[in-house]
Parts: C-alpha cells; structure tokens; sequence
C-alpha cells in the first residue's frame, strides 16, 4: 500500500476518529457530544428518583491561546511560521499540535508533564509537528509548481463532504462543539477536505496515468514480463495459529465463520497458548503443511489446494495470485520472495518454505497473466511505484525552507491551549 501521506491521511482521519462525532448519529452512532448528553440524563433521572448523585459537571471546551512569558498574544491572524512561502495561521499550527500531542500520548506515553519536565523532548516535539505540517504542504507545492488547480467539480466534492459532515450533527451549535474538541476551525476543516481533493487530483495527474513521476505504461508492461524482475505466483500459506486447539466455546459455530473470522479465532487461540502448546500447534502445522505439499508436487490442482489448505485472506480466490518485484515492493517475507524466483513459470516448490511471522508456504510461480495486468496496469504501477513516490515526498519536504515567528523559542508545553 502506498503510504498515505498528511494530506490524505487527516482529512480521512477526521472523518473516522479525530471528531467524535462524525460517527452518523441518524444511525446510532455516537460522539463525545452523545456521552455528555447520556452522562447528564442519567445524573437527571437519579436526582429525580432522589437518589444521592454528585453536581452535574459541565463540559470545559478547549479554547484557543498563546501565551509567551506570560503574555497573552492575539492570534487572530497571527502567522505561526512560513514554510516554502505559505504561511502557517496559529489555528492551523494549533490543530497539528494537538493531533501529534495525542499521538505522543496514545503511541509512546509521553505526556504533556513529560514534555513539561524536559525541554529538549519538547522541542523534539515541536520539529515533528513542523514535520507534519511540512508533509501535508508537499501537495500544496507540488499542485503550484505544475499549476494544477481544483474545477467546479472539484470544489462540489468539497462541498458535499462539508454539507456531509455537519448533516450529521442535530444543529450548527453541535457541530461546532466538535470542531472545537478537535482543536479545530471549520476554516481549517475545510482546508483539509480541499487539501486531500488537491492531494487526489496531483497523484491523478503526477504519480499515475503516465504522469510526470509515474513509470509509463510501456515500461511497466516490460518489467512485468521480465522474469528477472517480476513473479507471478500463488501459495498455499498454512500458519501456525491455524492448527491452535479450540475450546467448546470457540468451536461452537466455527465451520459457519469466514476465513477473516476463522482466522480471529484461531489466532487468539494460539495467542493464549503457552510455549510448550505453541510447539505442539507447529509441530501439527508441519504435518499439515507435508501433506500439502505432497498433493501439490503430485501434480493435483494447485488452486484447489489453496483453496481447501489455505489461510491467507488474499487468495480466497487463488486465480490471480500475487506480482511480486524481486526488490520486495509489498513486503512480502524474504524466504517467500527467494524461493518464488528460484522458480521457473509453472514449477511448484519442492520444499517447504518456513517463516517466523506466517507459518509455511507451498509456492507455485505462474506466467504473467496479461489480460489481468492490462485491466489492474494502473493499480500495479501505483504499487511499483511506491518507494519512488515516498522519496519525491521526502525530497521535497526536505528541501523546504522554513521561518519562525519571534515567539518560537520562547515557547513552552503551556504555551498553547
């Protein structure tokens, strides 16, 4: 998968988790505005039963400042820094401050008194959220230097996403109570719906459809029938929580489960087990994985043994398997990788392949699929062409120049609210 990039990532973001109440409240979805809500209702009905409850507690929003020694600064279009000629207002500095405050919290444990209590931890804080906001400029610069701009219908999509967003909120007040537990403006909202239709519209027109930064059509359709440079296989992956014994509880309903869901059972299943029954599930695994490979060096129908064998959620249907590029794009475990090229289109693998992560692999390596490549050409470029994209990203945001305001030393964890 690409790496998606700020601009994208926020703006989806904010749909899915950063403002709770995106979840569709028509639909029973709730947000932090709904648990307040349900908190007070319940605190009315004890108090109407006469039951002992405490005082109602308001919610206290967030509210926006910056204080610098002491002194409160107005922010109204107040300019924060400029990064490659774009200036950056406090309120949009403000929300990426937060977002990777949170972040800190959620991923590494760092806290605000933790950045309080060490200086330099903060003003390595500080460089990542200037990293952020660096990332999500990438597509600002990128859309400049190769004038696109945004159409009507562009600018539609925009709309709808901000009328879609604020649909789901009973009224205006709600919504803009959200905004602000966000750490946000609906000025700023919006900027990140027009950013992430300006990030579409640049990988449309740069990274894809024989773009300015994409490999061609015609480079492509060589590489992938190169041998030396592509693979087709399929593989029949049989892992080591497939073999975990179940419970009664879990076994009740198994056979009814998908293979997503079989795989959740099976998995924590294993995970519970302790190292002397994690043995004896690999152990039944390899007895496994030999009959398979038995049956497939046999000679029967390799797809009907991925299908009756298999555990991996990608060939459920076996017959388009996996493209795999020998410089390992996609992350596929090395030892796979090796032994598919070591394959020649049509043999099966004599041996098995073992890994730490997956389990064991029987690998059968195929001829390119051409009618397939030339319906799915774009989606495979893309695929091709991801560390190339990444290092684009990266050289540009590097190469960005950045100018602070006066006030940017001076600041500390309790600068900002």
């Amino acid at each position: 998968m690409i790496k998606k990039f700020a601009a994208l990532l926020l703006a989806l973001t904010l749909c899915t988790g950063v403002m709770a109440g995106c979840a569709d409240k028509k639909d029973g979805g709730s947000s932090s505005a709904d648990t307040v809500t349900a908190e007070q209702d319940t605190t009315t009905a004890a108090e109407d039963s006469n039951e002992t409850a405490g005082p109602v507690q308001e919610e206290v929003l967030p509210v926006a400042s910056l204080t610098v020694d002491g002194k409160k600064i107005d922010t109204t279009d107040y300019t924060m820094m400029t990064i490659d000629g774009i200036d950056v207002s406090f309120d949009e500095f403000r929300f990426y401050y937060f977002y990777n405050l949170d972040s800190y919290k959620q991923n590494y444990g760092i806290t605000e008194d933790a950045l309080r209590e060490n200086q330099v931890a903060y003003n390595m804080f500080l460089e990542d959220v200037v990293r952020a906001i660096k990332q999500e400029f990438v597509t600002d610069k990128l859309a400049r230097d190769h004038g696109i701009e945004l159409d009507d219908e562009d600018r539609q999509v925009i709309e709808n996403n901000m009328q879609n967003a604020k649909s789901n909120y009973e009224n205006d007040e709600e919504f803009q109570k959200d905004m602000q537990r966000a750490h946000l403006t609906e000025e700023i909202y919006e900027k990140m719906f027009t950013r992430a239709q300006t990030y579409n519209k640049v990988m449309e027109t740069l990274f894809a459809n024989d773009g300015e930064y994409a490999t061609s059509h015609e480079d492509f359709l060589k590489m992938v029938q190169d041998p030396e440079q592509y693979a087709h296989e399929v593989h029949i992956m049989i892992p080591f929580y497939s073999q975990a014994e179940l419970d009664d509880s879990a076994a009740e309903g198994y056979d009814d489960l998908t293979l997503s869901q079989k795989i959740g059972v099976r998995s924590e299943a294993y995970s519970a087990l302790d190292d002397a029954g994690k043995e004896e599930a690999k152990t039944k695994a390899k007895a496994v994985a030999d009959e398979a490979l038995a049956r497939a060096v046999a000679g029967e129908d390799f797809n009907k043994l991925v299908e009756e064998y298999g555990w991996d959620i990608g060939l459920e249907d076996p017959t388009n398997g996996y493209y795999m590029k020998k410089d390992n794009i996609g992350g596929y475990p090395e030892d796979l990788l090796t032994e598919t090229f070591a394959l020649k289109p049509g043999e099966v693998s004599d041996k098995l392949v073992e890994n730490d992560t997956y389990g064991y692999f029987i690998v059968k390596r195929l001829e390119p699929d051409m009618d397939y490549i030339n319906e799915n050409i774009e989606s495979m470029i893309a695929s091709n062409d991801q560390p190339a994209i990444q290092d684009k990203f990266t050289e540009i945001m590097d190469g960005m120049e950045v100018t602070y305001s006066d006030v940017w030393e001076s600041l500390t964890i309790d600068s900002i609210t």
